[in-house]
């Protein structure tokens, strides 16, 4: 009898059984290897993530093609609204305040998409997702244990890393922000604990869920995130509710009474048994300054910014750089890439349209998947998706406090877990009618174009991968002052992609320090050089201004430029503008004066240091300018023999 493929149904065969493990291998990149590139907030290492999902996910489109039978699962809840989400967010990659930031958050969107997608189709037979959910554990549950000796050995340390001062001692795994760390666990907990307490699953994936429960729970306290531990109970309640309302509406309405009365319980006793839960829920109680950091603060300055683009928003990626301008009750002059707030983000970024769409795709999939836990005939698949639904609706909780959808493994590893139960589902509970699924020429004509997109997503993935690379060199290689190798570095990068203003700007900055140094023994010849590679600067400056109007430091450069050519005025307004744009940003607020002292205008110089130290934003050289400039301005002032009589 030959071997069914556990993919697709078919005999299986050795080439299939490749390709098919090539594929899976692929897909669990980003929420495997992901995690151990600092939980890959930067595109040195969510870059190469992208590229080999989006190749995973197209050997997944290109199935039917490559073999005569393929998987004709249907697509899970709300996967069309999200689908039109992800067109809205790529189609508005033109028109955003930045392009190069919505391109890489049109590359997420589309990612995750196609992932889900992929994880859906590959799952739906018996023993392929026990192993897959057994990895994806396992996977975790490593992490778990990286964290359990970071504890235990009082590591200061993250990997190759420093662990960030403002964290403390708190676990963080293989993430820089313990946070983010405690978002995966949570999403994962209500699924162990069904898996656990199942006896139909088996023993090998009972024991991986005990083994990551047993080391994750201890880390998951030590994270001290206290939107991770509010996510796990609203993540229980939420897997509980849905098998009572499986039992009956009797089971439902006793649970809907007892699951929070127990979830208050855990919490209450938690914070009078657990140190590290005692002190960080005692932080809110008592009000203390930091408790909630700058969310509150930042959320105050949103209305502001939604009032002037409600539909349509900023652009996806651009709140780091359209924010400044709005910020008022945010004291701090620092970046903030994110809002700590998902749905807010979503609204500044993508508008009215882009959070409805999110929402609806979320109550389209919330009223589906319960729908099909109702309906399911298979215990099993009930329970996997009342687990799955259980961590979305932790990570939801989540996302209210954080950027846990903006951190690149985390979102993949939920699509993983609900791409798994719901091809799981798929395989028990549709009739042989609907699994016969769409036409051959149908399917051939989907898997074309889903091979054309996520060919596409990893070409231009690899391509910004390796341009961020190129300019992190270069930026290495300007701080020695090798101008000539920087120079080179950002060109390359330029070549591959064009569209990135970071290596126009750095590439600027080199002209104009080559121009600041520039020497000749002919006095002639030097001025031209000079004039020739302060254009050159220029020009580099205003390509980085054109890619990317928000960025002060251009206008920064530019001003620096305007100096080197002589023209002070110039170079005085692009201070001021970028003074104007970041009104609390404390360098560019001192920069206006030092150019006025830099062109003898010390009177008004004196009055901007003075507005800088009234205003609350000013370092210490707006303190010393005020003191050296009243001391000036007096001792002219006694030095001035009085008028006669």
């Amino acid at each position: 009898m030959p071997r069914v493929d556990e993919w697709s149904g078919e005999g299986s065969s050795v080439p299939k059984r490749i390709y098919d493990g090539v594929a899976l291998l692929l897909l669990m990149w980003p929420a495997t290897a992901g995690m151990w590139l600092l939980g890959s907030t930067r595109a040195w290492g969510y870059a190469p993530g992208l590229a080999i999902s989006f190749l995973g996910s197209l050997l997944a489109c290109a199935r039917p093609l490559v073999f005569r039978n393929a998987p004709r699962g249907s697509a899970p809840p709300g996967f069309w609204i999200f689908a039109g989400l992800t067109a809205y967010v790529v189609l508005g990659v033109s028109g955003a305040s930045v392009p190069y930031a919505a391109r890489w958050e049109a590359l997420r969107w589309t990612c995750l998409l196609a992932a889900a997608w992929a994880w859906t189709q590959a799952a739906g037979v018996a023993r392929r997702w026990k192993w897959l959910l057994f990895f994806l554990f396992l996977s975790v549950a490593f992490e778990s244990l990286y964290a359990l000796i970071q504890e235990v050995n009082g590591s200061t340390r993250v990997l190759w890393a420093p662990r960030p001062e403002q964290y403390g001692a708190r676990a963080s795994g293989t993430y820089l922000c313990p946070n983010h760390f405690g978002n995966v666990l949570a999403m994962l907990f209500p699924l162990a604990v069904l898996l656990v307490y199942s006896s139909e699953i088996g023993f090998t994936l009972r024991l991986m869920a005990f083994y990551f429960l047993a080391v994750s729970a201890p880390v998951l306290v030590w994270t001290q995130s206290r939107s991770a531990w509010g996510g796990v109970l609203v993540g229980l309640c939420t897997t509980g509710l849905l098998l009572a309302l499986r039992r009956g509406r009797a089971w439902f309405l006793a649970a809907l009474v007892a699951l929070p009365l127990l979830a208050a319980t855990a919490g209450w006793m938690a914070w009078k048994t657990l140190p590290p839960v005692n002190s960080r829920i005692r932080e809110v109680l008592e009000k203390r300054e930091g408790a909630a950091g700058i969310r509150i603060p930042m959320w105050k300055d949103m209305p502001a910014m939604i009032r002037d683009r409600p539909i349509a928003g900023f652009g996806g990626g651009s709140f780091v750089w359209a924010y400044p301008p709005y910020q008022r009750h945010v004291d701090e002059h620092l970046t903030w890439d994110f809002l700590h707030n998902e749905y807010l983000q979503m609204q500044v970024e993508y508008g009215a349209i882009g959070l409805g769409l999110l929402l609806a795709g979320l109550a389209w999939g919330g009223f589906g998947v319960a729908g099909a836990i109702l309906r399911a005939r298979s215990r099993v698949s009930a329970l996997l998706l009342a687990g799955a639904a259980g961590g979305l609706a932790a990570s939801l909780i989540q996302a209210v406090f954080d950027f846990n959808f903006h951190v690149f493994p985390n979102p993949h590893v939920l699509v993983w877990m609900g791409g798994v139960a719901w091809g799981v589902w798929q395989s028990h509970e549709k009739s042989a009618e609907s699994a016969e699924g769409p036409r051959r020429g149908f399917r051939c004509a989907g898997a074309a174009l889903g091979i054309l997109a996520c060919g596409t997503g990893a070409w231009l993935a690899l391509a910004g991968g390796i341009s961020y690379a190129w300019n992190l060199k270069g930026e290495l290689a300007r701080e020695r002052m090798d101008w000539e190798a920087a120079a080179l570095d950002y060109e390359k990068a330029i070549r591959w992609d064009a569209g990135n203003a970071q290596p126009h700007l750095g590439l600027g900055k080199v002209k104009s320090a080559q121009a600041l140094w520039y020497r000749d023994p002919d006095p002639a010849a030097e001025r031209a050089g000079r004039a020739r590679l302060a254009a050159e600067a220029e020009a580099s400056l205003l390509r980085a201004q054109e890619l990317n109007p928000l960025d002060m430091a251009v206008v920064f450069a530019l001003a620096r430029v305007h100096n080197a050519m002589g023209d002070p005025e110039a170079a005085l307004e692009a201070c001021r503008r970028a003074a104007a744009f970041q009104r609390k940003h404390v360098f560019y607020r001192e920069q206006v004066g030092i150019q006025l002292r830099r062109m003898g205008r010390d009177r008004e110089a004196l009055e901007v240091f003075r507005q800088n130290v009234d205003d609350g934003v000013a370092g210490e050289v707006s303190v010393l300018n005020v003191r050296l400039l009243e001391r000036k301005f007096a001792t002219e002032a006694a030095a001035v023999p009085p008028a006669a009589p």
